[in-house]
């Protein structure tokens, strides 16, 4: 059967998009790189998210390196699904009379496991090269970054850290939280020579975020006789723009290299209207953007059928709206996420075994965003797997049809710390935040 004549490809891109659309507005996303998904669809994730220098597919192309685009021929199209499935638990520790004399009266600990569980993330890339034109044009749908937990309120004070706020506990009670962030990117790449290419997207986003309790703001104390802190329990909206630049070099045919540089993604704030426990609706405001970051990367072909990646990215948390500022204000509302800049690494070897099947393995490292210190205020986005393995297959079906099937690894990881308040970190507490994950991609690309 010849899928690319019995199958209708606008039928199918049409049924896709109909499907995705709820999708990109409801998927929560958990980090991998930082709050970043390692990889770009599902070649990209197989290849350790390599592909700044190689060039490999058009996902992975426009998520890293708009100078790719020119060197795919007429077009090309790619839309995949990702099934996302995290493992999260968050345990905690009191020791007795850590917050004063007989407070508490004796060591409370307890461990939760996170509700929320797979999530699903759709994505399409598109490029066109005109055969007479050096230059190429681009437009993508990327779900690229967020985070979020579900972790029940602890009512037999089983979990410190989940009791109820005070006075009727000394923890947050429900801790949920639900970040995703949707890029378009769209641009043009150029031949400049032979060898070397140019390209640039313009990248609008779209973003929604929702944390309960919302620190964030200042604790209030109506209705209570003690400071609390409100909800930001629906999806707030914001929307944002940034732009990539990249160059991709081929210095013959069996070595290339590529660089792109990623500026912020500037956003709107974040607004809620949340109640108090007299019925007053205050309005709640928090800024966070995606951070600025660099990637370069190798590609080599030591073989026919044999590409090999190696990427390399650096992200500037550490300038960043949300992530730059720690611990509290003189409110006493946390000032944000307190992350550090890291490193991340990525390569992956991708292997024709026959005529019309390729095999791609690959890994992941990245650097912890979280300092130890502040483990206590990334409860709601614990940001902390570091080691992923991935595997994938891409069959051909057709002359223009190529399936292409993805699964990753992040191998399980912990941070602990101290609890904090404003005056510092609280002797004898602590808390920590595991995580680890696994995605399956499924999708479909198309030369023609």
């Amino acid at each position: 059967m010849d899928v690319g004549k019995s199958w209708t490809g606008r039928k199918l891109l049409r049924n896709f998009l109909l499907a995705s659309l709820p999708m990109f507005c409801c998927s929560c996303l958990l980090a991998t790189d930082g709050h970043f998904l390692h990889g770009a669809g599902p070649v990209n994730e197989a290849m350790g998210s390599a592909d700044t220098g190689i060039c490999l597919d058009a996902t992975g192309s426009i998520a890293w390196n708009p100078a790719c685009g020119t060197r795919f021929l007429g077009k090309r199209l790619e839309f995949h699904a990702t099934a996302f499935v995290p493992w999260r638990d968050l345990s905690s520790t009191v020791n007795a009379g850590a917050f004063g004399p007989g407070f508490p009266a004796m060591t409370m600990q307890g461990t939760t496991v996170s509700h929320r569980n797979a999530s699903p993330m759709p994505g399409l890339a598109f490029i066109y090269h005109p055969l007479a034109s050096r230059n190429a044009f681009h437009f993508a749908l990327l779900a690229v970054s967020g985070f979020g937990v579900d972790y029940e309120p602890s009512t037999n004070f089983s979990n410190p850290i989940l009791t109820a706020q005070p006075p009727n506990g000394f923890g947050f009670g429900k801790i949920k939280s639900n970040y995703s962030l949707l890029e378009v990117p769209f641009g043009v790449s150029r031949t400049i020579t032979m060898k070397l290419s140019a390209g640039i997207s313009v990248t609008p986003a779209f973003s929604m975020l929702k944390v309960i309790p919302a620190p964030f703001a200042a604790p209030v104390t109506a209705g209570s006789t003690m400071p609390y802190y409100l909800s930001a329990a629906t999806n707030a909206k914001a929307l944002g723009i940034g732009a990539t630049a990249g160059l991709q070099y081929e210095f013959n045919s069996v070595v290339s290299a590529g660089v792109a540089y990623h500026s912020p993604v500037w956003f709107q704030e974040f607004n809620w209207k949340s109640k108090d426990l007299t019925g007053v609706t205050q309005t709640l405001r928090f800024q966070m953007n995606l951070p600025q970051l660099v990637t370069m990367g190798v590609g080599v072909s030591p073989a026919k059928g044999t590409r090999i990646g190696v990427d390399a990215r650096w992200f500037n948390y550490h300038s960043t709206s949300g992530f730059d500022e720690a611990g509290f204000d003189p409110d006493d509302s946390v000032a944000g996420f307190g992350w550090r800049n890291i490193w991340a690494a990525g390569g992956g070897v991708q292997q024709q075994i026959r005529s019309t099947t390729k095999v791609i393995v690959g890994y992941n490292y990245s650097q912890n965003p979280i300092p130890v210190k502040y483990a206590f205020l990334n409860t709601p986005a614990p940001a902390i797997v570091q080691h992923h393995l991935s595997g994938g297959i891409v069959q051909k079906l057709s002359d223009q049809w190529d399936l292409n099937l993805t699964y990753y690894h992040a191998f399980r990881n912990a941070l602990t710390g101290n609890w904090l308040s404003p005056q510092g970190p609280i002797p004898g507490t602590s808390v920590t935040s595991r995580l680890s994950e696994n995605s399956f991609t499924v999708g479909f690309s198309r030369s023609f």
